[in-house]
């Protein structure tokens, strides 16, 4: 049986006629078309496809800036804060703080998830001493 899928496999790979890009890289240079400013130092940034663009800041900024594509202006800064009590979590006091590190946008480009790197605050029983 696994001969047979491999013989399948082998032979349907055959068949299938190598895609040839309409440009190579070796005829196109990338150029510089905008530049964003501001109190931000971006570890890594991300596109919905929708028209929006996050760049999730270096862990200490505790921040990840949101931009419209079309033109690069800032829509908005989210901070790396929140009130964990606010949202129904019991045991938790005060702000608490993460370190953004990267970010995917959903499938639908609904949202965006970001991952941190550390999460701090009174009752966190993860957080690490720096």
């Amino acid at each position: 049986m696994r001969l047979r899928f491999y013989v399948i496999l082998i032979a349907t790979l055959l068949t299938i006629p190598p895609v040839e890009a309409q440009t190579t890289s070796a005829e196109t240079k990338m150029r510089l078309i905008n530049t964003i400013t501001g109190d931000i130092a971006p570890k890594s940034v991300r596109a919905s496809g929708t028209g929006f663009v996050s760049a999730h800041n270096m862990m200490y900024r505790h921040s990840v800036t949101v931009y419209d594509g079309s033109n690069m202006n800032l829509i908005n800064t989210i901070p790396d804060q929140v009130d964990l009590n606010s949202f129904g979590f019991k045991g938790f006091t005060g702000t608490h703080r993460g370190a953004p590190v990267e970010g995917a946008f959903s499938p639908d480009n609904a949202y965006l998830y970001v991952t941190n790197y550390a999460m701090y605050g009174k009752g966190d029983k993860t957080q690490r001493a720096n």
